[in-house]
């Protein structure tokens, strides 16, 4: 299945352009379904159609849905919030703040991403679009997978040894529960859900981030950073669209500072983000809303390509050999060397970037190798893994 998510800064139009998208997948034959991630649902509004949490058949091949948040937060975290609800009550919290501590920041988020994983399996769609919440959020949801399988990994093991051991004792000396075998259960089928979704927005071959954004120097800027954080975690981003572009026929003389200041930031962006697509939408004289308007505006968008494609296959990460050495390359634009801080613990290699960070788990070939050198050259990370460390130790 296909997978083409959509995000950007608020009020680019990203909504607009994900519908438009699936409207133009489903022309062209493909069964599609459109999903929002974003708990301000506005496929309705984009639409003009009531859009609710059970699937909506919109025309041929175009299927609709916007997430029931708490449907889905009651089936996969339901019985963990259960237990530390109860868990806060006998430490005496207000039962209105335990109610609350018991939902894990962005958990909502991704779970309603994990419907990915449902729809994949189900072998009924060829695409599927997802309207991503604004820039920001997405970054916070799409490193979660990554984040909290790297806790689950290094605590569920150990915690759920020592619970087994304890739980009995503690029942006959303090009254507080401790977490039961289907508690364990539930967080080991999240995680196992969560891995696979990742597994799914990684894949290159099927999965691809496209980034919405307006002619507006703040805007531009969010892209850019958000294009590199997509970069830092391995997730590939086939294109930019850039939205509401002013007409070249556009004679009204209010605008034309407007039309230079466009113009101007049109070639920064085509520069900026090379050899990225730039896909190109003009301002519409109306409002679009609607299947008819959205329709057109898929076929203006896509003139010139197939919505479907893989439009970009270069990847932010790679892993050379040379000679006896072996080179990782991972792209970090718009960046200064000084903004990078990394460092190496056994066989986990920490990226950090301002407040974003990210550990990469080494491949066998390199875990047991050391780090000759980093280098930040060209906009990318530049890091040397040379001889085995157990050479260098016997040495």
């Amino acid at each position: 299945m296909r997978v083409i998510l959509f995000t950007g800064k608020g009020g680019v139009g990203k909504t607009t352009i994900a519908s438009a998208t699936a409207l133009q997948c489903a022309k062209l034959g493909y069964r599609t379904i459109i999903l929002s991630t974003d708990r301000a649902h506005s496929l309705s509004d984009s639409f003009d159609l009531h859009i609710g949490a059970k699937l909506m058949k919109l025309r041929d091949n175009l299927f609709a849905k916007e997430v029931d948040v708490q449907e889905v937060l009651n089936k996969n975290w339901g019985t963990i919030q259960t237990y530390i609800r109860e868990l806060f009550t006998k430490w005496d919290f207000d039962s209105v703040i335990s109610e609350e501590i018991a939902i894990l920041p962005g958990i909502e988020d991704l779970l309603n991403l994990i419907e990915l994983k449902s729809l994949n399996e189900s072998g009924e769609y060829d695409v599927a679009i997802i309207d991503c919440a604004p820039t920001g959020a997405t970054l916070h949801l799409l490193s979660f997978p990554e984040v909290f399988k790297w806790y689950m990994k290094r605590l569920f093991p150990i915690e759920r040894k020592l619970a087994k051991v304890a739980r009995p004792l503690v029942k006959k000396t303090i009254n507080y529960p401790l977490p039961s075998d289907s508690v364990f259960e539930s967080i080991k089928d999240l995680y196992q859900n969560v891995g696979k979704m990742r597994d799914i927005l990684i894949d290159r071959k099927s999965s691809s981030i496209r980034i919405v954004l307006n002619l507006e120097k703040m805007v531009i800027h969010e892209a850019q950073m958000s294009y590199t954080y997509f970069n830092l975690f391995d997730l590939p981003v086939d294109a930019v669209v850039v939205n509401k572009i002013l007409p070249k026929d556009m004679d009204a003389s209010y605008f034309s500072k407007w039309k230079d200041f466009q113009t101007k930031y049109l070639n920064q962006v085509k520069e900026i983000f090379s050899p990225l697509p730039i896909l190109q939408v003009k301002l519409f004289q109306e409002e679009i809303v609607g299947l008819n308007l959205l329709t057109k505006l898929g076929e203006l968008l896509y003139t010139e390509s197939n919505p479907t494609e893989i439009l970009y296959k270069g990847r932010p990460i790679e892993v050379k050999k040379k000679d006896s050495e072996y080179l990782m390359l991972i792209s970090l634009p718009f960046i200064e060397k000084e903004d990078i801080d990394i460092y190496r613990k056994g066989d986990e290699l920490t990226i950090r970037i301002g407040n974003i960070r990210r550990n990469i788990l080494l491949p066998k070939t390199l875990a047991n190798r050391k780090i000759d050198s980093a280098k930040f050259e060209d906009e990318r990370l530049r890091i040397t893994f040379g001889g085995d460390i157990g050479e260098r130790e016997k040495e």
